[in-house]
């Protein structure tokens, strides 16, 4: 459930977690805050408020009158890909999106990162 202001750019390090923590995008990721945040925050907040989401109350920047806190995503069984935004842990909004062609940012940004570490995570146990 990733801050659905997040807008990831790179994958981060393991970063010290041993074993890495079980994140919303599979792999912990870098980016850029698009609620107004006038620099990059700080990669201790990266990895543990936007990455993870439920920003509101944790988050100075987190806009007051935001429906969603966090987004979810999810590989349909036909291979779709599938975001829930949700508030106060409960569904608020769902569909299908496509990662590559979707204009909604940052949540198009959002898809790209967790279905690379999808890709990612296939790949090294297969």
């Amino acid at each position: 459930m990733a801050c659905p202001f997040f807008k990831p750019a790179r994958r981060l390090d393991a970063g010290g977690w041993d074993p890495a923590p079980r994140l919303p995008l599979g792999d912990a990721w870098a980016g850029e805050c698009t609620a107004g945040c006038a620099e990059q925050p700080a990669e201790a907040t990266q990895r543990e408020v936007c990455n993870c989401g439920y920003a509101r109350g944790r988050c100075e920047h987190f806009p007051a009158g935001m429906e969603a806190d966090a987004v979810r995503f999810s590989m349909g069984v036909d291979g779709r890909l599938i975001y829930i935004f949700e508030k106060d842990h409960a569904p608020l909004e769902h569909g299908e999106i496509d990662a590559v062609t979707d204009p909604r940012e940052p949540l198009a940004s959002l898809a790209r990162a967790f279905s690379e570490s999808q890709r990612r995570t296939a790949a090294a146990s297969g």
